[in-house]
């Protein structure tokens, strides 16, 4: 039996098709040419599972991978990322879960197909210390992950993921009560907060800022803020997943809010310079601190 790993991913797999270096931007009825596309392993979960093994944590992918052709590309990815895959086949008959990202102006656009459920039933989680859902449809459309991480010792992340749909369903301010750290972006904590929902987890809600960093809301703590580190921008898919298994490794290492945020900003400028999401990840453990025993409250 393999050892408990540090963290697991849960949520939605695609195939991201990442068009990048583009003559123009796009526009009905013309047509426009990238200079290049990169190929990869998509979807917050994924990425944030592969950060979190380039920072050396023993991390998980849990999820159902998209239909043939993608799932080769996707499950080839995840092992030379070192992530351990307990994931589920696609449907028969499915359509495949892809995006095309089309990265123009500093920024990008997506297209995605997302044909099914985000993970097979009955539900099922390996051994771990923290399981970090990608996107907050996930654990709408499947209540009882949250059950399951607190029956085994799981602490719990949520990325937010920005989805209209979602955001207009019920029980989105409980899910949030319920995690330990809620991780949105500045766009999506403005419309939820917009919407009269409370960003109240157990632990703290850390904002994604982009280029203007991070801030962390410890409950019953002071605001933190980081400012973001420099880097060279290519590519920003993925960065806000990347963030992410930054600021969970230094929080699972008991590291202080300052050093968490750091950390998170540290792996946000790694991906920003980088194409696609997480392809051919060098190690990045050189970025974790020293372990610190100041944890988040």
């Amino acid at each position: 039996m393999s050892p408990p790993l540090d963290l697991v991913a849960a949520g939605r797999i695609y195939c991201d098709l990442v068009f990048a270096g583009l003559d123009a931007p796009p526009a009905p009825g013309r047509e426009v040419y990238a200079g290049s596309l990169t190929i990869a392993g998509g979807g917050g979960a994924f990425i944030t599972a592969a950060y979190a093994a380039a920072l050396g944590l023993a991390a998980g992918l849990a999820g159902i991978l998209p239909a043939p052709p993608f799932d080769a590309a996707v499950r080839g990815e995840a092992a030379a990322l070192g992530i351990r895959s307990h994931c589920a086949p696609a449907p028969a008959g499915s359509d495949p879960q892809i995006t095309a990202a089309i990265v123009t102006g500093g920024d990008r656009a997506f297209v995605t197909r997302r044909p099914g459920a985000a993970l097979a039933e009955p539900l099922a989680l390996p051994p771990a210390r923290h399981l970090h859902v990608g996107e907050l449809a996930t654990l709408l459309d499947h209540p009882r992950l949250l059950a399951l991480a607190r029956a085994a010792g799981m602490t719990v992340s949520l990325d937010c993921s920005w989805d209209g749909a979602a955001f207009a369903r019920p029980g989105v301010a409980e899910a949030i009560a319920a995690v330990d750290l809620f991780l949105p972006n500045e766009g999506e904590a403005a419309r939820l907060l917009a919407l009269g929902i409370a960003l109240e987890p157990r632990v703290a809600t850390v904002v994604k800022r982009g280029p203007a960093g991070a801030r962390a809301l410890p409950r019953g703590a002071p605001a933190v803020e980081v400012a973001a580190a420099p880097a060279a921008a290519v590519d920003p898919t993925g960065a806000g997943d990347a963030f992410n298994a930054g600021l969970i490794a230094a929080w699972l290492d008991g590291a202080p809010v300052a050093a968490a945020l750091a950390l998170g900003v540290a792996c946000g400028a790694v991906a920003v310079a980088r194409p696609g999401g997480a392809t051919a990840l060098p190690c990045l453990a050189h970025l974790r601190p020293p372990a610190a025993r100041t944890a988040l409250p």
